[in-house]
Parts: structure tokens; C-alpha cells; sequence
């Protein structure tokens, strides 16, 4: 507000600077004077007249031509008087303008901006700028190394939940696509196919989206983000016991303290009517639900290393999120559990060079 007051206070000297000269009464300056120089030149015929320059009779007339004219000027200075008619008038208008039109922008601007909103620190700012750019700049990486390998289908895998993540549906359904067509079919894939179809269609569960989520189930039943995306649809169509029993159904398998759980529990209080929370738009939830597939990649090779694609994915998944420490945790830990399988660490050590650890 401050800010604003001085905006407004430095427009307001600028322009009665301006208008300063408008309010003041218009001064003419009074005719010239003619007197002097007619008698002079009266005097100057008198001296050509003696010096025989000029004819008796052209110098009388010049002489009596001359004095009418001094004689003409010697009625008086004419001054013309000052227009004060007006001036009133102009004052008026240099005060309205003066102070009118800092108020108008100020009004304008408090009515169409946004006076109220918070400061931005530029530290802040710096900081979210410098998240984008890391991430858009890993995008970018993953995206060229697709250029030169197409056929890389875990590199397709990597960077389609990522374009999910930033808006980038219709992306992120071509690069699901590719990465089934390349690695066969997988639950994720799958689910995650129907996630990006479902957030392209503005968080509607389509029909082609619900395929999706059912093919996935065949291949995984127990996969999460399929089953929780099906109970989204059921709600959708306004099935809602069969909603809240899928809601309830997950929610045993996830533990309540977790982001998908509390997901799952505002779910579960909207339809009971036990509280009225506001309803939360799926594309917005979706980072959680894609870290929370990444959790449970790390967990099941926690338990079972011996699956080299996953470790892979891990990798990628970590280096794609910004996680460079947890990608290179990953590398170690499936070289530790891979140590007997020199093929499989040749693959480790060149996915871990493409991804520039």
C-alpha cells in the first residue's frame, strides 16, 4: 500500500508539473514602441537635407509622413490587458487532473488487480524457478536420449508419469503407449495409460480409460492405482455404495497415514457423509500417487533384487523426480544384489553413464 501512495504521489508532482503553467494568467507584452525611431528619423532627413542627399520637397514630405506617424505614436502605449477571463476555469481543470487521475489508476487498479495479495519473497521465487528448471532440463535429457533409442521401452516407462505430472497428457499417453509396445504388458503401464487418459479427459474416467484400469487389473490385482481410479469411475456414475465399498476395500491396503491414504479417506468421508470436505481434483493428487508407485517399485526390490528392469526403472524414476542421491542409492544397491550377473552390471553401469552418474 505504501508502495502505491508513493506511485500515485510521484504521478500526482509529475503532472501538476505539467499543468503549472496552464494556471497561470496569460501576460501580453505591451506594443513596441515607435516614438524613438520616427524621431529619429525625422532627424536623419534633416541631416540629408543639409548635405543636399535629398530634394527640398521629397525631404518636406518625408518630414510631414514621419511626423503623422510620430504623431500617431505618441497617443500612448497600447497594452493589451490580461485575459483573465479564463483563468478560473483553467485552474479548475489543472487541480482536477492533478489529483483525479492518481485516484482513478488507483481505483482501477483496486478494483480489476490484486491489492491484497501477499508479497512474493524473491527468494522464494529463485528457489521454485531453479526446481522448474532442474526438472524441465531432466525432461529434456530423458527426451533426447528417446530421440537417439527409441527403442529404449523403460526410457519411454521414465518420462510418461513425468508428463502426466506437468499437464503434458496427450505425451504422456503416446510415451505409455510406446513403453507397452516396447516392455510388453505391465500393471503400471497400464494404470498408468488410463491415468494419463483420464487427466487429458479433465479427470473423467472414460470408457477407454476404464480398459485400462481393467487390463491392469487382470495382469495385477492388487495394483493400487488402478483399483483407486476404478472406484473414482463407479463414483463418477453415481454407483456409490459400490464406490465406497472399493474406497474402503483399498483403504485396508494402504496405510492411513500416508498421502494415497488420506486421498482415500476423504474419499470414504464424502460419500458416508461423515464430514464434508471439498472433493479433490484427481490431477492434482497425481504426484503423490506416482511417488507412491515409486515407493512401492524400491520395496518390492527391497525384498526381491533380482529384477534388473525394475532396478532400472528405479534409477530412472529417481534421476527424473530430482532425486539424484536416491538414483544413485538405487544403482548401488542393485549392483550389490546383481553382483554375480557381470551382464546385468554392464547394463547398470551404462544406464547409470547415459543418466550422467
Amino acid at each position: 500500500m505504501v508502495f502505491w501512495l508513493f506511485i500515485a504521489s510521484l504521478t500526482g508532482f509529475t503532472i501538476f508539473g505539467l499543468l503549472w503553467p496552464l494556471s497561470r494568467p496569460l501576460r501580453h507584452a505591451p506594443d513596441i514602441d515607435d516614438r524613438d525611431f520616427y524621431a529619429v528619423q525625422i532627424a536623419s532627413i534633416d541631416q540629408d537635407l543639409a548635405r543636399g542627399l535629398i530634394a527640398p520637397d521629397a525631404a518636406e514630405q518625408a518630414q510631414r509622413e514621419a511626423a503623422r506617424r510620430l504623431l500617431a505614436a505618441q497617443s500612448g502605449k497600447n497594452i493589451l490587458p490580461t485575459d483573465t477571463s479564463n483563468v478560473f476555469r483553467r485552474r479548475i481543470v489543472a487541480a482536477l487532473l492533478i489529483v483525479g487521475v492518481p485516484l482513478s489508476a488507483f481505483a482501477l487498479y483496486n478494483h480489476t488487480g490484486s491489492p491484497g495479495l501477499p508479497d512474493q519473497p524473491l527468494s522464494s521465487r529463485l528457489n521454485s524457478f531453479a526446481r522448474d528448471a532442474d526438472l524441465s532440463t531432466l525432461i529434456a535429457q530423458v527426451e533426447a536420449r528417446l530421440e537417439t533409442h527409441p527403442e529404449d521401452g523403460m526410457g519411454w516407462a521414465t518420462i510418461a508419469p513425468v508428463y502426466v505430472s506437468t499437464g503434458r497428457y496427450s505425451e504422456a499417453v503416446t510415451a505409455y503407449n510406446k513403453a507397452i509396445s516396447l516392455m510388453g504388458e505391465n500393471a503400471d503401464l497400464r494404470s498408468g495409460l488410463g491415468e494419463a487418459l483420464m487427466a487429458a479427459a479433465d479427470g473423467i474416467v472414460t470408457a477407454e480409460a476404464l480398459k485400462d484400469f481393467e487390463r491392469a487389473l487382470t495382469i495385477d490385482p492388487k495394483n493400487e492405482r488402478a483399483r483407486y481410479y476404478r472406484a473414482v469411475a463407479a463414483e463418477q456414475d453415481g454407483d456409490r455404495p459400490r464406490a465406497l465399498a472399493l474406497y474402503q476395500e483399498l483403504g485396508r491396503t494402504i496405510p492411513p497415514d500416508s498421502e494415497p491414504g488420506r486421498l482415500i479417506a476423504r474419499r470414504v468421508e464424502a460419500l458416508t457423509g461423515t464430514a464434508q470436505p471439498a472433493v479433490p481434483d484427481e490431477t492434482t493428487d497425481q504426484g503423490a500417487m506416482i511417488r507412491s508407485m515409486v515407493q512401492r517399485l524400491d520395496e518390492r526390490l527391497t525384498q526381491d533384487g533380482s529384477d534388473l528392469d525394475g532396478w532400472l526403472r528405479l534409477m530412472r524414476a529417481y534421476q527424473v523426480l530430482g532425486e539424484t542421491d536416491k538414483a544413485k542409492t538405487a544403482r548401488d544397491r542393485a549392483k550389490q544384489a546383481l553382483n554375480n550377473d557381470q551382464a546385468a552390471l554392464a547394463k547398470i553401469d551404462a544406464a547409470a553413464r547415459d543418466m550422467g552418474m
